[in-house]
């Protein structure tokens, strides 16, 4: 196993190591507003280590891919490993301009029913390399309560169904440590923001202020006659029919500024029909990968990726001869 920073990724073969570099050092905007002219990254700092065991080895001066977490990259940054083992990276002015512009941020937001901490440690370094803005962590029926006291969300400000306007705030402590090792890991330095909420209900209220979204909800097809029983009132109720995301799009092109909000549930699913009906009366269409019910994580980031690819396409600008760039 490598070390959980990863701008190289080393692999065993039956002759040799082989490495792949493939990341970026991401750097705090403190560390850089504090430096003259170079960021030292101190001989125990992890990053330091990695750079001398995983990247160089026998080099003591090179470039490096570095960034700033919700800042710039620098895709060729002058460095240096100084005799005491700290790595220096060289912030001139023109450096100093490239990392201290703002990142891009992405198109896609994700609301996902809060899952175990076990897998929520494991899913956002996965959700933050994916390219996502804001991550929306609720309360679902099928979920469990409980997970809202795991020690990873301590310092996530929970929001209430008495909330006023809710604010996505930046992850701190452990939770950024994961956000920003999935920036490292794709090379992208925004990390996603984060918001906490008691309840579904509550998180689709303060959404609904959004009107530049196109919100979509993962369910299983189960089919175009499939009904289930409706506790409260005895009533039989026919859950619709959730369509593909290539369906979706054909059905409803996104314009190329649109920004789209990706809901996915617990292992269980969204409860049917009250929380599908929730959906429904806030503008969600609901999306499948089929009708087997999927693990929260495998639906999760299938669905990312579909997403993000149909969103790049609509933004992709018009080509003369294929319609596309």
């Amino acid at each position: 196993r490598t070390a959980s920073f990863r701008p190289g990724v080393a692999r065993q073969s039956s002759r040799r190591l082989v490495l792949v570099e493939l990341n970026r050092l991401m750097l705090e905007r403190s560390e850089l507003d504090g430096s003259n002219g170079e960021v030292v990254l101190a001989r125990d700092d992890r990053r330091a280590r990695h750079v001398r065991e995983q990247i160089w080895r026998e080099k003591t001066t090179a470039t490096l891919r570095v960034g700033v977490v919700d800042g710039g990259v620098l895709d060729a940054c002058g460095a240096s490993l100084r005799a005491d083992g700290s790595v220096v990276l060289e912030t001139n002015a023109g450096a100093r301009r490239a990392l201290g512009a703002l990142a891009p941020r992405p198109g896609l937001d994700v609301l996902l029913a809060v899952p175990a901490p076990l897998r929520l440690k494991r899913l956002l370094p996965v959700i933050s390399s994916l390219g996502v803005d804001t991550l929306w962590l609720v309360g679902a029926r099928r979920s469990d309560r409980a997970f809202f006291g795991a020690s990873l969300l301590r310092d996530l400000p929970r929001w209430t169904k008495n909330a006023g306007t809710i604010h996505p705030t930046e992850a701190r402590g452990r939770l950024r440590e994961l956000l920003v090792e999935g920036a490292e890991q794709s090379g992208f330095a925004a990390i996603p923001r984060l918001a906490l909420v008691s309840s579904l209900s509550t998180a689709l209220r303060a959404i609904d202020n959004r009107t530049d979204l196109v919100k979509c909800a993962a369910h299983p097809d189960r089919g175009d006659d499939f009904t289930v029983l409706h506790h409260p009132s005895g009533d039989i109720v026919r859950v619709p029919r959730p369509l593909t995301t290539a369906d979706l799009f054909a059905m409803r092109p996104p314009p190329p500024d649109a920004r789209l909000l990706l809901a996915v549930g617990p292992d269980r699913g969204w409860d049917e029909p009250d929380e599908l009906s929730l959906f429904a009366k806030h503008g969600f269409h609901l999306v499948t990968l089929g009708p087997r019910t999927l693990r929260t994580d495998v639906a999760l980031v299938s669905l990312i990726a579909l997403l993000s690819d149909r969103l790049a396409e609509a933004r992709r600008p018009l080509s003369p001869r294929s319609g596309r760039a």
